[in-house]
């Protein structure tokens, strides 16, 4: 008896993060679908991609069933990873998506040791030493294969090499005045983040494939000099994306531009670099001005292990809020205006907010970054009247 021909598959179909890979526009959509062996009628076996029924709009939805998740595996969740991070590789290098998407996932190009860090390629860099900063969180130090720049406000990706999953970190104290022979990056482990979870369970000796150093922001001395007054927001590990700046704006900088610093964290051991800040406006008084808040001080026998510090706390507890805004970052563009006798120019002075931290931190003060990266703003800075174009929010 004659038989339907099964169709083979070729090794781009097998890859679902390339076969279900759309292009929108300016949108990347991933598709992440699981493929499922059905029998074909004559008794062949033939991959099949499990789609919902296109009838399935007609027919009454459960409510149990309308709220099924849409990526339920991890495997799904890993491919919708891979379509973003492609996205965003796109937008930097200005490359196809799929040619993006290929060296993320190291088609093509492969991971080797030859050279040193780099965006073009993954390489392998050896983890030197480990120092636990908090309950959660601890400082990673590696040893480059050769010394390299790292422009201030950049990051660097690293990669869990068993699931392919990846994650953007800023170097400490980068800086592009001098080749760097190692690279520190904060980490805090988080129980949903793969890459966080994979850099802990990582041992000194151990290699670990990173790619970068990928600019962000223009943080340099030079660019720094644009702006009379900078003022930050950060939460938790955020503050690794200001300490380079505060750095170069202050030692490196041969404008004075005036600095002010919320840095926010769950509790007093989390304000990481705490002493470095405080040391810093100390010798610049008139330069910077640095704020602190915990969202909580433990007292009492069940506290946690650093009760010292918690002891000992005397600034801001609670989440940031309006009253720990002002006063300390630059006035509101129209605010400025207004206090000007209503003269309808902008005001002299020329400033930035730049917000960093985690995403619900980032959303409560600033609005969510959205798809674009920079949405209106919304949360307490709009309320208080900064617009778009005078505040810049870090990605996570």
């Amino acid at each position: 008896p004659q038989t339907t021909p099964v169709t083979r598959v070729s090794p781009q179909d097998e890859n679902p993060a390339l076969n279900h890979l759309e292009i929108v526009p300016d949108i990347i959509r991933v598709v992440a679908a699981k493929r499922d062996v059905q029998t074909h009628p004559d008794g062949h076996p033939e991959p099949r991609l499990r789609r919902r029924d296109p009838l399935a709009a007609n027919k009454p939805t459960t409510k149990a069933s309308s709220r099924r998740p849409r990526y339920r595996t991890r495997e799904e969740r890993a491919y919708v990873g891979f379509g973003v991070y492609a996205y965003q590789w796109k937008k930097i290098n200005n490359e196809s998506v799929f040619s993006s998407l290929g060296q993320f996932l190291g088609l093509g190009h492969g991971s080797g040791s030859s050279g040193g860090l780099t965006t073009e390629r993954w390489t392998p860099i050896l983890l030197t030493n480990i120092t636990r900063v908090s309950d959660q969180t601890s400082l990673f130090e590696f040893e480059l294969p050769k010394p390299c720049k790292i422009p201030i406000s950049s990051v660097i990706y690293v990669k869990d090499d068993e699931i392919q999953a990846m994650r953007a970190y800023t170097p400490v104290h980068s800086t592009d005045s001098e080749e760097q022979e190692k690279v520190q990056l904060l980490i805090k482990r988080y129980h949903e983040g793969q890459v966080s979870r994979f850099m802990h369970s990582a041992k000194v000796g151990q290699k670990i494939e990173m790619r970068g150093p990928v600019s962000i922001w223009p943080g340099e001395p030079s660019d720094l000099e644009q702006w009379d007054e900078i003022g930050m927001v950060a939460g938790g590990t955020g503050i690794t994306a200001f300490l380079p700046i505060i750095h170069a704006a202050l030692t490196r900088s041969t404008k004075q531009v005036k600095l002010s610093l919320l840095f926010a964290a769950q509790s007093p051991e989390e304000l990481y670099f705490k002493d470095e800040l405080d040391q810093l406006a100390k010798s610049y008084p008139n330069q910077l001005r640095v704020a602190y808040t915990v969202d909580r001080v433990s007292t009492g026998s069940g506290s946690p292990p650093n009760t010292q510090l918690d002891n000992e706390w005397d600034g801001n507890v609670g989440f940031i809020n309006h009253d720990m805004l002002k006063g300390l970052l630059p006035i509101p563009v129209q605010k400025a205006i207004d206090q000007a006798d209503d003269i309808p120019t902008e005001p002299s002075s020329k400033s930035i907010v730049l917000v960093c931290g985690p995403e619900n931190m980032v959303t409560h003060v600033s609005g969510s970054r959205g798809i674009s990266g920079q949405d209106p703003i919304r949360g307490i800075l709009g309320s208080m009247g900064y617009k778009k174009s005078q505040v810049y929010r870090f990605p996570n």
